[in-house]
């Protein structure tokens, strides 16, 4: 049983407020928080294909933030848990967020140009493979329909901005 933080729209944690995973009681100016972490080594980014049970699409790492636990602190877990990759908090810097109805996804970019030949052990049940994609392989998969809704939308937000502003 997990239980999540639940936050007002600006991203603050409300006292004493938390909800059971997949609960849907929430109010209506009420959100979970959940992070991304785009990884960039030499101007490509990690992406994972995601388990057949979490649908087969391309998408970052990322997930649920639970009860008590910073955006952060998730992060890494998250790294850890799906890719295998013990990292250094402070390489992870916050891009911003994207808020959808009910959620509020916490952004994180890592770039490492180390991590070109790290041998990633992948969480079967959650990561099938990865791949290193510039953006117009990315731009590719959303075009086919087959990355993550999520994901595109912090792409759009940040990632894309990031890359064509160059």
């Amino acid at each position: 049983m997990e239980f999540l933080g639940v936050y007002d729209e600006t991203g603050k944690e409300l006292e004493n407020r938390k909800i059971l995973r997949g609960d849907k009681a929430l109010k209506d100016n009420e959100y979970i928080k959940l992070v991304a972490v785009w990884i960039k080594c030499e101007g490509k980014y990690l992406i994972q294909k995601t388990s057949k049970e979490k649908g087969g699409v391309f998408a970052v790492s990322g997930g649920h933030v639970p009860y008590k636990t910073t955006s952060k602190q998730q992060a890494i877990i998250e790294l850890q848990e799906e890719l295998g990759l013990n990292l250094d908090p402070n390489k992870l810097k916050l891009l911003g967020n994207v808020k959808i109805p009910h959620c509020i996804f916490d952004v994180f970019l890592v770039e490492d140009d180390s991590l070109k030949q790290y041998n990633f052990n992948l969480q079967k049940e959650e990561v099938e493979s990865v791949v290193w994609c510039d953006c117009k392989e990315i731009d590719n998969l959303i075009q086919k329909g087959i990355f993550r809704e999520s994901s595109k939308l912090h792409y759009d937000a940040f990632i894309k901005n990031l890359e064509y502003q160059k």
